[in-house]
């Protein structure tokens, strides 16, 4: 454990990141231009007890009667809410925003969680619990959820499953078919490689072969894939960039990063055989409620043009596909404001109604 403390305060120097130190960390209120406190909005960071297992959420919006956001966070088993709020806060104008460490993530890392827990199933019915949990705080009918990457898996199951509990579901960063996006994803990294004439990727890349392997392979060419603009971030990639945006927010501190490091690998290390055998477009193709794809153009780790061909397939009342021109995996954090426009402009008015709207 002091290992990954000190891990943990060389990368905050690294990265000139101001951060608290001490445990509980706070939200802050909204309040008007005198300093008072906004007679409807919420700041909360809540408990959940989840299917037996206390989670970690946070639930903020200026108005509490706004319809509800619930981000699902990628990874699997990488907290995100941290990035959400340093680039895309101003969702919190239009909606009650709320995010979620799931189990063994973050916040609610615990390193006791059941092992046998870390499935997707558990996480579905994890999210079943939280849905109704929000349903009934804030007495509505529906609420809208936002997927990235690992979380559109669990949102576009979850809205074919319960569409009687949903506003509509938005997918960023999408996944349909797993193996069918581990080939392409290191088709085109290798490719990349051998255009750039980078030798020790070509080397690193031809050694590991083709997948499906390990996370620590997978691990190998997304680093890769990263440094070639097609991963994470598609123009100037920088790790210590987004951990310094991370730690700037008023709810992270050093423990907070320690619990993200440790979750990833945890989780990673019991669910990724089952993530691997995910095929959603053989199996969730007809949806009772609109869906949204926001892809980014340059995006290899869940190729865009796959999730494209997905798109295409499915049904639903109302779907839209919009394409980040300047993306890759993560356009809520490449593109914030057109981000913004596009859920505000576009899809905010195109929701199911619930009781309060």
């Amino acid at each position: 454990m002091m290992l990954k403390i000190l891990v943990g305060v060389v990368l905050v120097v690294f990265t000139g990141a101001a951060v608290w130190l001490t445990l509980p960390t706070k939200t802050p209120a909204f309040v008007d231009n005198q300093g008072h406190l906004l007679p409807q909005s919420i700041a909360i960071q809540e408990w959940v007890d989840i299917n037996g297992l206390p989670q970690w959420t946070l639930m903020r919006g200026r108005d509490r009667n706004k319809p509800i956001l619930l981000v699902l966070h990628g990874g699997p088993g990488v907290s995100e809410f941290a990035l959400f709020r340093a680039y895309n806060s101003n969702l919190e104008n239009h909606f009650v925003v709320v995010h979620w460490d799931q189990r063994g993530t973050g916040m609610s890392f615990d390193p006791d969680t059941p092992v046998e827990s870390i499935n997707p199933e558990q996480y579905i019915a994890d999210l079943d619990q939280l849905v109704n949990h929000l349903r009934a705080k804030f007495d509505r009918d529906r609420i809208a959820l936002l997927g990235h990457s690992w979380g559109s898996i669990l949102g576009i199951i979850y809205a074919s499953r319960y569409p009687e509990k949903l506003s509509a579901y938005i997918g960023t960063g999408q996944i349909s078919d797993m193996q069918t996006n581990e080939q392409i994803s290191y088709q085109y990294t290798l490719a990349q490689a051998y255009k750039r004439s980078n030798k020790k990727a070509i080397a690193e890349l031809e050694a590991i072969g083709p997948p499906p392997y390990s996370t620590d392979k997978t691990s190998q060419q997304r680093n890769w894939l990263n440094k070639f603009g097609g991963g994470i971030i598609h123009k100037n990639y920088s790790k210590s960039r987004l951990i310094r945006a991370a730690l700037t927010m008023p709810e992270t501190n050093i423990f907070y990063l320690i619990s993200v490091l440790r979750g990833a690998a945890f989780t990673h290390k019991h669910i990724w055989d089952a993530v691997l055998a995910i095929n959603l477009d053989k199996t969730y193709l007809r949806f009772e409620v609109p869906i949204f794809f926001l892809l980014g153009r340059h995006d290899y780790q869940t190729p865009a043009k796959l999730a494209e061909t997905y798109f295409q397939r499915l049904q639903a009342p109302v779907k839209e596909l919009v394409y980040f021109e300047k993306s890759a995996h993560s356009p809520p954090w490449e593109e914030p404001e057109r981000f913004r426009q596009v859920i505000v402009e576009t899809i905010l008015p195109q929701l199911l109604p619930d009781h309060t709207q």
